[in-house]
Parts: structure tokens; C-alpha cells; sequence
């Protein structure tokens, strides 16, 4: 019997719950007079967090290495908006918690997709540089919800894909009548995140076409040139790299957000070397 998709989501409530404090951090970034002082307060009341915002600050991944001593600091030099970037992102190790290898690969593939969403969006300006960042991170957590409801007996569908070379999207629907969008969305829409990156995770897998240029599904086909040039283009988890640039540009959604660049090669290792950055930065104990 199919279940649907609240009731998929209730079911591991409890599993992947969004931890209060940053909830509470994500809350104040919509301040207006938000202090560093009264970030790094609140923030330290989460000492895991304060400790990775601080390693992270120090990483190669910022370039300010060795330099950042008090959480206070970190916060100034690095803004507002990446401190949000590292709440969510450290909330999302913890969902995420690697136990297997499918949670290694699904991880590195979701930090690799933040990083390229957020350098192709530095170059086609979609939205802010914090929507395409999370959207990225987030894109697949709906994956995630598949995998912690047993009953869904979700890793056969994984491997059906990987081993037959099948879209996981349209093996979803057959099997359960959506997808890990539409999961990931409706679970996002549960933690009261934006609505703009609520969409953008929603509906990153669409048949994007130049019909289709709404904002909302701007921010989604952002989200699917990031996921495919990860996918395609990065040796990351298992995935093979193809040599064909042109299947990139021939992409609708690369279309509908303007994406052209004259030198493919070195933006993919631009990519690659702020993902290994931040990864090595997150995967060390604090």
C-alpha cells in the first residue's frame, strides 16, 4: 500500500529533526539590527556548532587559516550570510549522518552541489548567493527521508538506478507516485525554510524548457546545471566523468538561467577544489 507523502515525512519526524538552536540562529538572520554579538551568543549556546563555525573559518575553504581565534571573529570576518551557510550546514551532517555508503556518497554529492550552485550563480546571478548555496545542500534530502522509512525499501531503487543507468526520478514515481523533489520540498516546507528555496528544491528535477522562466523555476533550473555538472563533469562519489561539454549548454535549464562560460575545464576544478576544501574542513571531529 503507497503512503503519501505527509505521511512518509511524519514517519521520521523524529529521525531528522532540525536542531532548535538553529532554527533559532535562522531565525534571527531575519533581524534587521541582528549584532555580532548577539549572533555569537546564541550560537555558543550550541558548542558543537561554534566549534565547526569556527574550524571551518580557519579552512582552507575561506583562506583565513589560523587567523580567526574567538567565535566572534570568525563571525565578522566571514558575514552573516556564510555563518547562516555553516548553521545549515552543520544541521545537515547531522541528518545526513554518514553511516553507510550511500550516506558518504549522497553527502559529498550534496556539498559539491552547494559549492557549484553557488559559483554558477556567482556567474548568472539567478538569486543570492545564500538561496543557491542551501538550495544546493539541500536538494536531495528527500533521499534521505526515503532511506530512513524502512518499509520504503528504498536502497533497491538506488541500486536500479546506478546499475542500469536509470533516472532514481522517474523509478521514484513508478514505485511510490513521487519524488525525492517533492519529498525534500514538502520536508523543507515543514521546517519552515524560505520559500524560494522550498521551490527551488521542489522542482529541480522539471522538463525545463524556455517557456518555463518564472524566478521560482529560475532558482530550480539553478539547482539542475549545479546537479548535473556534479554528476557529470566531478569525480565524486561513484559518479564517472563524461568528456562531452556541449551536453551542458544543450541543457534547458542551463538555457533558461543564461549559463556560459569560456573556460569549462578550469571552473570545474574551480568547483572541485572549494568542495575538497570544504569537505576535508567538515569531515574532521571537533
Amino acid at each position: 500500500m503507497k503512503i503519501s507523502i505527509k505521511e512518509l515525512v511524519d514517519s521520521v519526524k523524529d529521525k531528522l529533526a532540525f536542531p532548535k538552536i538553529a532554527m533559532r540562529i535562522l531565525r534571527l538572520f531575519e533581524e534587521d539590527d541582528i549584532s555580532v554579538y548577539q549572533l555569537a551568543k546564541i550560537v555558543s549556546l550550541d558548542p558543537v556548532l561554534a566549534a565547526y563555525i569556527l574550524k571551518v573559518a580557519n579552512s582552507a575553504f575561506y583562506n583565513f587559516s589560523g587567523k580567526v581565534k574567538t567565535l566572534s571573529d570568525a563571525i565578522a570576518l566571514i558575514g552573516f550570510e556564510e555563518v547562516k551557510k555553516i548553521v545549515i550546514m552543520v544541521s545537515a551532517k547531522n541528518a545526513f549522518k554518514v553511516s553507510d555508503e550511500f550516506d558518504r556518497v549522497l553527502w559529498e554529492h550534496s556539498l559539491a552541489v552547494a559549492v557549484a550552485s553557488s559559483v554558477i550563480n556567482q556567474l548568472t546571478r539567478v538569486t543570492e548567493d545564500g538561496v543557491a548555496y542551501i538550495s544546493g545542500l539541500l536538494h536531495d534530502i528527500g533521499k534521505i527521508v526515503f532511506k530512513k522509512n524502512e518499509g520504503m525499501e528504498y536502497i533497491p531503487v538506488l541500486e536500479e538506478a546506478y546499475h542500469k543507468n536509470k533516472q532514481i526520478k522517474e523509478l521514484e514515481e513508478e514505485k511510490y507516485g513521487y519524488n525525492h523533489a517533492d519529498v525534500g520540498g514538502y520536508l523543507l516546507q515543514e521546517w519552515n525554510f524560505d520559500q524560494e528555496i522550498v521551490d527551488a528544491v521542489s522542482f529541480h528535477h522539471l522538463n525545463f524548457t524556455l517557456k518555463k522562466t518564472s524566478d521560482f523555476l529560475k532558482k530550480a533550473a539553478l539547482i539542475n546545471v549545479a546537479d548535473f555538472v556534479v554528476n557529470s563533469y566531478l569525480s565524486i562519489g561513484k559518479q564517472e566523468k563524461i568528456e562531452d561539454f556541449a551536453a551542458l549548454y544543450d541543457l534547458g535549464s542551463s538555457k533558461i538561467i543564461g549559463f556560459k562560460h569560456e573556460n569549462l575545464a578550469n571552473l570545474f576544478e574551480d568547483i572541485y577544489t572549494r568542495f575538497e576544501a570544504l569537505k576535508t574542513a567538515m569531515e574532521e571531529e571537533v
